[in-house]
């Protein structure tokens, strides 16, 4: 609750996704993030917004099994410099979800085998937990030739099951009726591998598991799994007694008993909230911000350099400043025009303009950032009208 205050206080729209914890290690994480196109990180949710995940922690459904096909046995096929996904497809005419892609990773001294469908990308992350926790890298060229016989990029599952010290199939693989793949020879892949026939679904180290990560027609639990962009502005990790026992960290409860504290590790990412904020809150002119973390609340501008205008937006600045307003005089020897584009830029909530024509009235004009509608009020009651507009603005956010 603290968090979802700090993100509302700060004007935010943001959703709380289940999250890998890594190696930072607990019971579980969840992260806040910002909804934003241009966002670095993909949220994953279910199609009636039940549950919602970041890309790494998102899960899937099996993919539905493919009726079998009698192809014949598996063929070798010559692809000459084709280690990459679309070359191998070329050469044996066949699209990316008919590959089986065979990546090789290292973990202390054992080597793992992880088997993805071609268009697939395997989640780290979820290798990781796959592994319990351990340390996860990808192999080097040397481990992986000396595996494989290969040079990297025509490995394949084909033979080379038993010799991995773990292998980790994804569903999509296990649900193929028939693919192509590496050699585990170089210049060469195989056409007419069938999963099951020509490497092995089952074994004391072999796993078919979820170790890839969403794509667009992916479910869960028979949800639609949709997908948009988002920049996390903080998380939230539940690190239990890992940290606690390892440094001996007691406390004696009500009964007197010693126990292991429970731990928790939090962060908000300060800049990224600043950021995110102006993802979502711009325009040609500028940034447009939420009173709350906008650098002043209100800016005065006198929009002439006449004594009278400026006397009367000094005392207006004065009486901002006594009334408790964070307030901007712009007393630059600078045209208005040039004055109400950096208020713009910005993204102050609220400009107070005195004009010439308008004080020879007794009116000043506000004008809301967010608004295009431009209001003149009395000059006697310019303080109230300003402080009851930024009070609005404030409870608005704490709703």
């Amino acid at each position: 609750n603290a968090y979802c205050k700090v993100f509302s206080r700060c004007g935010l729209e943001y959703v709380i996704v289940q999250a890998e914890s890594g190696e930072m290690g607990g019971s579980g994480s969840h992260q806040f993030t910002v909804p934003c196109e241009n966002g670095e990180d993909i949220i994953v949710y279910t199609e009636d917004n039940a549950q919602a995940w970041n890309l790494e922690k998102a899960p899937v459904d099996p993919l539905s099994k493919q009726p079998p096909v009698d192809v014949g046995p598996a063929a070798l096929v010559y692809t000459p410099k084709a280690g990459k996904i679309d070359d191998a497809c070329a050469y044996m005419n066949v699209t990316a979800d008919q590959l089986i892609k065979t990546l090789i990773y290292k973990s202390g001294q054992d080597l793992i085998v992880v088997l993805v469908r071609g268009d697939h990308d395997v989640n780290l992350e979820k290798l990781t937990r796959l592994m319990g926790g351990a340390h996860i890298e990808m192999a080097q060229e040397g481990d992986i030739v000396e595996l494989t016989g290969a040079a990297v990029g025509f490995a394949g599952p084909v033979g080379l099951c038993d010799k991995a010290a773990q292998v980790f199939i994804d569903y999509g693989v296990a649900a193929m009726a028939v693919g192509a793949t590496g050699a585990n020879k170089t210049d060469y892949h195989i056409k007419n591998v069938v999963p099951g026939r020509d490497f092995p679904l089952a074994g004391n180290h072999i796993h078919i598991v979820d170790v890839r990560n969403a794509v667009e027609g992916d479910t869960y639990e028979g949800k639609k799994l949709l997908f948009r962009r988002g920049i996390e502005v903080g998380q939230v990790f539940k690190l239990g007694t890992k940290y606690s026992e390892k440094l001996n960290a007691r406390y004696l409860d009500a009964d007197g008993v010693e126990k292991p504290l429970l731990m928790g590790c939090y962060g908000i990412g300060i800049n990224r909230i600043i950021a995110a904020a102006i993802e979502n809150g711009h325009d040609d002119n500028g940034m447009i911000l939420p009173i709350s973390i906008a650098p002043w609340e209100v800016i005065v501008t006198p929009a002439a350099p006449d004594e009278d205008v400026v006397q009367a937006a000094e005392q207006v600045y004065e009486a901002f400043c006594d009334k408790g307003l964070e307030v901007l005089l712009d007393d630059r020897d600078l045209r208005a025009g040039v004055k109400f584009k950096d208020a713009d830029l910005l993204g102050i909530p609220v400009r107070v303009t005195i004009g010439k024509k308008s004080l020879a009235d007794g009116n000043v004009e506000i004008k809301c950032r967010s608004e295009n509608d431009v209001v003149r009020v009395p000059l006697a009651e310019t303080t109230e009208t300003v402080a009851n507009r930024i009070a609005d603005m404030k409870a608005a956010l704490t709703s």
